[in-house]
């Protein structure tokens, strides 16, 4: 016995001290990480055996060791007993029978749909529309917030569909609409793969073209729990790591409940204690592991069930409307408005609404058109529909143009033009040497190009004649910006044109060793800050033994630098030897 509580005592010290050694136990075949899992538990229990042989009054070793074993076995009933009984009451008191009818619910009046365990911003998303799409339906309000299921919401916004003609004022366009086909069970029967996501585009053309015609969505007066016709509470809930509630409930005017779906999850103290394991983490990696009392987890209902698409199921609503010839009729209409002169806000939604359909996925025939919705001053607001359009280094040598004079729009915010900028950046060597007035006024206007400084790398298309003054004065702009941050996107700029311009830009040398050995310096804030302009200056043909050196950094420190900065210079020229040829 005594042999086997050091044995468990030390294992049992081992695994609550350091709980991360019994994940590592399972990683080495299993085996190890059960034993620590269990070692608390056999320790207490070994101790418990022991504490209690003492006390009987047995003729042999092995009989007071076998009484005493089922005293403690006994002992760790009893005291969970208790607890688990009051868990299992409260369990009990909380279970709501599912209520499933027959037909589905004919929604009217005012709908208020209800989030109590959501913290973001009420918006009109798929399923406001799904339920506004009911024809009896005059409006949805949407409730966010909430706390412990009590109905406290934090805000709330209400949506109404209208009819319209083109020439009425903007309304409010809805969140991601093409959503509902991945949300509806029904959709994603009848669509799958490539299909679901032309349905979804599809839904979301459908929409565009409905809002900028005859129907406009608009915000209304919320309305209250007590005012509304219909409330709908969507509740989604997890407690820790013990329980997990996710519910939809539908109730009419006088509270009675039309329609409940639940799926609920908690865990109650177990029979016999025990110490259990419990690991947690996400995305694949181990955040946190420890020790518990053991316990039971209890379910009931599905456990497959989502409110969201379970609600979209339980209402009567027309089917939305998946015809990929609504994309081609939205595309028509879209090349008509940019080709017209006149063109009302609501129809010049369009374009943007065109431009949110493709997600990082175009074709070359739409490269023209795109260019067309970037290049016309008509079309604002463009930053969040071009995000997922390309990817920052796969822009195609088409939007060139259009992106330039995006910048110079007086509207086109300072974080979309710098993104622009970054996307110009990555085109092809050469693309900007015959440039147009856009690219020259952006380089010609420190008020733009501070906004877009990426762009500044373009200046090495041109001939170090009109390339080295143009830098040299974006590098006075650069000296007289205070705030370190933004200098540190121009003087990156100009880095990485010099980086390019190589030996062409050796007039500029003496300048810039100048700033670099000045206290403190401007061009630069960290050592790899300082490895990036040695390697810029040995690009502009200073000689590797040349480079500047810091009078604290010794001849061994300088030395190492000096092999980094060869290296990565012999790396350079391999990577891009055909620009440098040319």
């Amino acid at each position: 016995m005594k042999f086997a509580l050091v044995i468990t005592g030390v294992l049992a010290a081992l695994a609550i001290a350091v709980p991360m050694l019994v994940v590592a136990g399972y990683f080495l075949l299993i085996v190890p990480g059960l034993v620590l899992t269990a070692a608390p538990t056999v320790f207490l229990y070994l101790a418990a055996t022991a504490a209690v042989r003492r006390l009987l009054m047995k003729s042999t070793s092995i009989q007071a060791t076998a009484a005493a074993f089922g005293v403690v076995i006994f002992l760790g009933l009893a005291v969970m007993q208790p607890f688990r009984a009051a868990a299992l009451a409260t369990y009990t008191a909380k279970s709501l029978p599912d209520v499933v009818p027959a037909n589905a619910v004919e929604l009217d009046g005012h709908v208020r749909l209800e989030f109590p365990d959501s913290r973001r911003q009420p918006d009109c998303d798929y399923l406001s529309l799904a339920v506004l799409e009911s024809p009896r339906v005059q409006s949805v309000t949407t409730s966010t917030g909430g706390h412990g299921g009590q109905r406290e919401p934090a805000e709330s916004a209400s949506y109404a569909l209208v009819s319209a003609d083109g020439n009425s004022p903007v309304g409010i366009f809805p969140s991601e609409p093409g959503r509902i086909v991945r949300e509806d069970p029904l959709l994603v029967q009848k669509h799958r793969g490539r299909h679901l996501v032309m349905a979804a585009k599809a839904v979301e053309a459908n929409w565009a073209l409905r809002l900028s015609g005859d129907e406009r969505l608009q915000q209304v007066e919320p309305h209250a729990a007590d005012t509304a016709d219909w409330i709908v509470q969507i509740e989604d809930r997890t407690t820790d790591q013990t329980s997990r509630l996710r519910r939809i409930t539908i109730l009419d005017a006088t509270g009675a409940v039309r329609f409940r779906r639940s799926y609920r999850k908690q865990a109650v103290p177990a029979r016999l204690f025990y110490l259990g394991f419990h690991v947690s983490g996400g995305a694949g990696t181990i955040s946190n592991a420890s020790f518990h009392v053991g316990r039971q987890v209890l379910e009931s209902g599905d456990r497959s069930l989502n409110p969201e698409s379970a609600l979209l199921t339980a209402i009567s609503r027309p089917a939305p409307r998946c015809d990929v010839q609504d994309i081609a009729l939205l595309r028509e209409r879209v090349e008509q408005i940019l080709e017209g002169p006149e063109a009302s806000r609501a129809q010049l939604e369009l374009p943007r609404r065109f431009l949110g359909l493709f997600f990082f996925d175009t074709s070359e025939e739409d490269h023209s058109l795109i260019a067309r919705i970037v290049a016309d001053d008509r079309v604002t607001d463009l930053e969040q529909p071009m995000k997922n359009v390309f990817s920052k280094d796969k822009i195609p040598v088409a939007l060139r143009d259009a992106y330039a004079r995006r910048i110079l729009m007086n509207h086109t915010s300072a974080n979309m033009r710098y993104r622009l900028a970054e996307q110009l950046a990555n085109l092809p060597r050469g693309t900007f040497a015959d440039p147009t007035e856009e690219h020259l006024a952006i380089w010609n206007t420190p008020e733009v190009y501070r906004e877009a400084a990426p762009f500044l790398v373009a200046l090495a298309d041109l001939s170090p004649e009109r390339a080295v003054p143009a830098l040299q004065a974006a590098l006075d702009t650069a000296l007289g910006v205070p705030d370190w941050n933004e200098r540190r996107r121009l003087v990156n700029g100009i880095c990485q044109a010099f980086v390019r311009l190589g030996p062409n830009a050796a007039s500029a040398v003496p300048r810039i060793r100048e700033l670099f050995l000045r206290r403190p310096s401007p061009i630069l804030r960290t050592s790899k800050g300082a490895d990036q302009w040695r390697f810029t200056l040995a690009r502009m043909g200073v000689p590797i033994k040349d480079l500047p050196v810091f009078p604290n950094q010794s001849p061994r420190t300088f030395e190492l630098i000096c092999r980094r900065i060869a290296d990565r210079l012999r790396q350079y020229e391999r990577d891009h030897a055909k620009e440098i040829a040319s």
